[in-house]
């Protein structure tokens, strides 16, 4: 007789019964971490900056306050997307906060004819990006 699939069978049981043993507890068992532990949160101007990367705003709009620049060539193909669709450099943008709200809920409500997406920010997000913009800071 061949002991092979009784050996595979026996250990696939075995990982079965493990696997209902070694479940990880629900409810009020489960262990938190102290405050005192976890990660500090960042301040908003530090969360836009974070944002501002994350959502992709590099890829048209430069700032001075990143630590991201851009490699210039001098090849044709080489396109600048800000310049082509018209973003501007936000180094120096004084936002008028009502207005910046306003456009990155919905920049096409604001102009219906902009390149800019919908990035379907939180207001939480909002804030956070119009904190990083009033920082007007760079390295």
């Amino acid at each position: 007789m061949n002991r092979l699939p009784a050996a595979l069978l026996v250990v696939a049981l075995l990982l079965l019964a493990l696997s209902f043993v070694a479940r990880r507890p629900t409810g009020a068992a489960v262990a938190t971490l102290p405050a005192a532990t976890a990660a500090p949160a960042l301040a908003p101007a530090e969360l836009g900056r974070a944002l501002f990367q994350a959502k992709g705003c590099t890829s048209c709009h430069q700032h001075a306050g990143l630590a991201i620049s851009r490699v210039e060539t001098r090849a044709a193909a080489d396109l600048d997307l800000g310049e082509a669709v018209g973003a501007p450099d936000l180094t120096h943008y004084r936002p008028d906060p009502a207005f910046v709200r306003q456009w990155l809920r919905d920049p096409a409500a604001v102009r219906p004819d902009t390149q800019m997406p919908n990035l379907r920010l939180s207001d939480e997000e909002i804030e956070a990006l119009l904190a990083f913009l009033q920082t007007n800071d760079a390295p």
